[in-house]
């Protein structure tokens, strides 16, 4: 892949680089952590508040019993415990940040 604008350029650094790795700056602007198990939703969550330490496994998990404190098996989250944190734990973290989420549907 070659090209001459400076976005082409970067690109080309970052699939050739073997050495991302999780929570690694690939650059001084852009900050990436890849996914690993089944913790997409952390993983995510950290990509887009561009701060590895912006949640952790720990808050989800808290964030699961709090959205099912009653339940012996939580809905919100892997029966495993491995994260595969569902869309109201996503929503519930973005909010303890001052975030929100507007669903679209383009039926309307």
């Amino acid at each position: 892949m070659t090209g001459g604008c400076a976005c082409c350029t970067w690109i080309e650094k970052v699939i050739r680089c073997e050495e991302n790795q999780v929570g690694v700056a690939m650059t001084p602007d852009i900050y990436h952590e890849k996914q690993i198990k089944e913790l997409c939703a952390l993983h995510s969550l950290n990509n887009l508040f561009q701060d590895g330490g912006a949640f952790a496994k720990s808050e989800l998990d808290s964030i699961c019993y709090a959205l099912s404190p009653d339940n012996w098996f939580n809905p919100h989250k892997s029966l495993l415990g491995t994260g595969n944190y569902d869309i109201n734990v996503i929503m519930a973290a973005l909010v303890t940040k001052g975030c929100g989420v507007i669903w679209f549907d383009k039926r309307k």
